[in-house]
């Protein structure tokens, strides 16, 4: 179960950020966030995305648990006391202690942590609410909402992949209650609207700059070997072994993995997409890469579980010409003209702001 909850809770949450692409403008991310940055970013596999959140997140947590100690030691600052001011918005302690643990969770234990990452997470998180405060002030002044048939479409594309049960109780144990999270969504639903109407709107790639960069970066369009595999992962060897039996007697890989699969690719028949060496953990590597398509695996024991493959496709080594990768190359040169213009802006409206941040918070 913890395996399960893990992988889904991972899951669950790097869906709703699919939504919130302006993480690349420089808001600060939970760890689950960061999971589908790296994975939008690269063609990395989901697994490797999923230990470097998990390694993040337990950063995370160590660092709550220390600044716990660390505010003991400080001045006491009262939950109803303003800590942040943006125009006429005030934060209170109590508001940015509550934010502050939903994105990052509470450390069960007491761990030594850096004072200056202490700091630095503070100060990210204030950034965050400052920029989120001043671009929502923005969307008021253009008349920008999110109406109730956006949000729908967007908490059903989020729920639909997912377990109610499992899911439901993850958000209500993160947010508090559905009702919070809806209003969470709507909120990063809205932020994304502003700064598409504002900066996304206004920015052009010609055809010109992005030959430029392909010919300047050939050598990152080589692509190697790859394969596209399914995989069914299960809690211990017995279960494994019952299900590489069922498939030996002739039954769909795709239909056992929905059944019986712990991991979030279960629901796609287990369907992990095309990988190249070096993007999968070794053991998976030395497994999938050696089997010819079609063949189903052994059972293969690592710390996440038992697992069983199959390669659905190979794809030989080859450099991709431009026209393969002209729409990727120019969407990639566009966000780094938006990151320019977001920041741009986002100072201008900083300029403008009357910000107070209470010195003892951080």
């Amino acid at each position: 179960m913890l395996l399960t909850g893990l992988i889904i809770y991972i899951a669950t949450a790097c869906k709703m950020v699919i939504v919130l692409h302006i993480v690349r403008f420089g808001f600060l991310m939970s760890w689950e966030e960061c999971m589908l940055k790296i994975e939008t970013r690269s063609q990395k596999s989901k697994f490797r995305t999923v230990f470097f959140c998990i390694l993040y997140s337990t950063f995370c947590i160590l660092s709550i648990a220390a600044c716990k100690r660390h505010e003991e030691e400080k001045a006491v600052i009262a939950p109803s006391e303003v800590v942040i001011r943006i125009n006429d918005r005030e934060i209170t302690h109590e508001e940015f202690q509550d934010i502050f643990k939903r994105l990052y969770l509470e450390g069960e234990s007491a761990t030594e942590a850096k004072e200056e990452d202490i700091r630095e997470l503070k100060k990210a998180l204030v950034n965050q609410l400052i920029e989120e405060e001043l671009i929502q002030e923005e969307a008021n002044k253009l008349v920008l909402k999110v109406d109730e048939k956006e949000l729908s479409k967007e908490l059903e594309n989020i729920k639909k992949e997912y377990s109610g049960e499992v899911f439901e109780s993850t958000i209500v144990n993160r947010y508090g209650s559905m009702d919070k999270w809806r209003e969470e969504i709507r909120k990063k639903l809205l932020i994304k609207k502003v700064v598409d109407e504002v900066i996304s709107a206004k920015i052009s790639v010609k055809e010109d700059e992005a030959r430029k960069y392909y010919k300047e970066h050939s050598a990152d369009y080589n692509v190697k070997e790859q394969i596209r595999a399914r995989m069914i992962v299960v809690k211990t060897e017995e279960d494994a072994n019952q299900a590489r039996e069922r498939l030996k007697k002739g039954e769909d890989f795709a239909k056992v993995a929905q059944e019986v699969s712990l991991s979030p690719e279960g629901r796609k028949g287990g369907d992990l997409g095309f990988f190249g060496r070096g993007d999968m953990p070794k053991e998976f590597e030395d497994v999938v890469f050696s089997l010819p398509v079609g063949q189903i695996s052994d059972v293969v024991k690592t710390v996440y579980g038992y697992h069983i493959f199959r390669v659905e496709e190979k794809r030989a080594a080859k450099s991709q010409t431009f026209h393969e990768v002209k729409k990727g190359i120019m969407d990639k040169l566009k966000r780094e003209k938006s990151d320019v213009e977001f920041q741009e802006w986002m100072n201008k409206l900083k300029q403008k702001a009357q910000v107070e941040v209470k010195g003892e918070l951080l």
